[in-house]
């Protein structure tokens, strides 16, 4: 037999297989997929008070380096992504993670950014006090 036959076989079993509906839908929502942004959650953390020591020791990693390597854009093995996301939601407070590409999409407090708002609410009051004495 030729070995054509094998390639044209596997072919055509393939072919079949896209063709059902729920690897239909997995190969849309593939495409969709958006991987954790790492490097958005460690400047986070850092925010916070967090160094890459400090993260290191928690996770735990090998050491400081690793979390340096994550935020310059490696990527960790997936336990230790998926504790990097538990932390970041612990501290953080917040259910959804980061999502590369995403960063312009949503909003949220981290660190001293309430301090922020309230001073521009405290700017606001004297603005408005001093064009009602005026």
């Amino acid at each position: 037999m030729d070995s054509t036959v094998f390639k044209k076989a596997d072919a055509e079993r393939f072919i079949n297989l896209r063709q059902q509906k729920k690897v239909k839908e997995f190969l849309s929502k593939r495409r969709a997929y958006k991987r954790p942004d790492f490097n958005r959650m460690i400047l986070d953390l850092g925010r916070l008070g967090w160094t890459h020591e400090k993260i290191a020791f928690v996770l735990p990693v090998a050491g400081a380096s690793t979390v340096s390597e994550w935020a310059r854009g490696g990527l960790p093995n997936y336990e230790h992504g998926d504790a990097l996301i538990e932390l970041w939601q612990t501290e953080t407070g917040l259910q959804r993670y980061p999502r590369e590409g995403e960063w312009q999409t949503y909003k949220y407090k981290i660190g001293q950014q309430d301090f922020l708002d309230m001073l521009d609410g405290v700017t606001e009051h004297l603005d408005k006090t001093f064009k009602d004495s005026d």
